[in-house]
């Protein structure tokens, strides 16, 4: 067994503090900061809040209130630091970290923000810093995979959540859901939620369960894909103004504009009619128009959302998972069966035509919660 390096423990250190601005920090990425003098710590800090001052900047302030000088320390970071750009909403940390005189500082790994990437490290190197980059890289870059996917792609990280009965349904044949799965699994869920920036469900969801999709802490922003914009204003989701209705063209216009008054966001895509013509198609409930997942994906990371948690139902499932704009699963399987051949499935969607060209998941896992068993998967 090989023993961990000293800048691995103390890494190992900034990746815990990070953790701690989990879902609070976001869209902004979660950092912890180190600082080392001698194999001992000097003092210790993580980004806590969006907006607010980042971990480095904290970590200064709290050296100059308890008047301990950080020449010649070793500064450990989980992730590369920030610089100047148009829009950023605090001070420059390379700034501020050439200005006290550190003697090094060891990054896991560079910021995929184009704005910065690389920038912020030879800042630093310029200043004559000792910079060493790659300690604990793989377990960094995982720690951020949220805000990573969404500088790499251009879209949020996008997990989905499934909750079945073992033969595979997601409701019974009159429409009832609940409840599929365990109380412990649904409140585990409620936690889950607070990690993520939005959560996402079809106008099925919100019709049929009326849910208030709310985190267990905090509030993340709710997405109602709804194509002909049939939602109740009594709806619970409709509870204050941190929604964005998702609709098309054939939704009614007085309707759209009531939204906007309340201060909702509603989103608008030109879409085509899934059968037959759009002419011919008139407003009524029964025809179905598509809302394509890439466009809306792209205008959510324009919003700030870096990660969207996906409940459902069916058709809403089966849409990621054909354009495969899944980056996470959490399969809830109850042991329940429910039978029926008129059951809603848990994927709707086209499809694939050969089980040959059907999705792969990795680095999957199965944990027991509850009477139930839950899948955590990646694509």
């Amino acid at each position: 067994m090989t023993l961990p390096t000293s800048d691995e423990i103390f890494m190992h250190r900034a990746l815990q503090l990070a953790r701690h601005g989990e879902g609070l920090a976001s869209p902004n990425p979660m950092v912890g900061a180190v600082l080392v003098r001698g194999g001992r710590i000097l003092g210790e800090a993580f980004h806590k809040q969006f907006g607010g001052a980042h971990a480095e900047q904290m970590l200064i302030q709290d050296m100059r209130a308890r008047k301990i000088q950080m020449a010649g320390a070793t500064l450990y970071l989980n992730l590369e630091p920030c610089v100047e750009y148009s829009g950023k909403k605090t001070p420059a940390c390379t700034r501020a970290l050439l200005d006290s005189k550190i003697l090094r500082v060891v990054v896991a790994c560079t910021d995929p923000n184009p704005k910065v990437s690389g920038r912020g490290i030879n800042a630093l190197r310029k200043a004559g810093i000792q910079v060493e980059v790659g300690c604990l890289k793989d377990e960094a870059e995982k720690l951020n995979e949220k805000f990573f996917t969404w500088m790499r792609t251009g879209r949020p990280f996008v997990c989905m959540k499934v909750a079945m009965s073992l033969d595979g349904k997601i409701a019974a044949k009159t429409g009832d859901s609940k409840w599929i799965t365990s109380e412990t699994s649904r409140a585990w869920v409620h936690e889950l939620r607070d990690t993520y920036d939005a959560i996402l469900v079809g106008i099925g969801t919100v019709a049929k369960d009326n849910p208030q999709l709310a985190g267990k802490k905090r509030e993340p922003k709710r997405i109602i894909l709804d194509s002909m914009l049939r939602i109740s204003p009594k709806a619970k989701v409709l509870r204050d103004s941190n929604v964005i209705l998702v609709t098309t063209t054939r939704a009614p216009r007085n309707k759209i504009q009531y939204f906007q008054k309340r201060g909702i966001v509603c989103k608008i895509f030109h879409q085509r009619p899934t059968r037959g013509k759009a002419k011919r198609i008139p407003r009524q409930e029964g025809a179905t128009f598509k809302i394509s997942i890439p466009p809306l994906l792209r205008f959510l990371a324009q919003q700030g959302v870096s990660s969207v948690l996906v409940e459902g139902g069916s058709e809403v499932f089966g849409s990621f998972i054909d354009k495969k704009m899944v980056d996470r699963f959490y399969w809830f399987i109850a042991p329940k069966i429910i039978g029926g051949r008129n059951a809603k499935p848990a994927i709707g969607g086209e499809g694939v035509l050969k089980v040959a060209r059907s999705l792969q998941l990795k680095n999957w896992s199965v944990h027991e919660m509850g009477t139930d068993l839950l899948i955590e998967a990646s694509i």
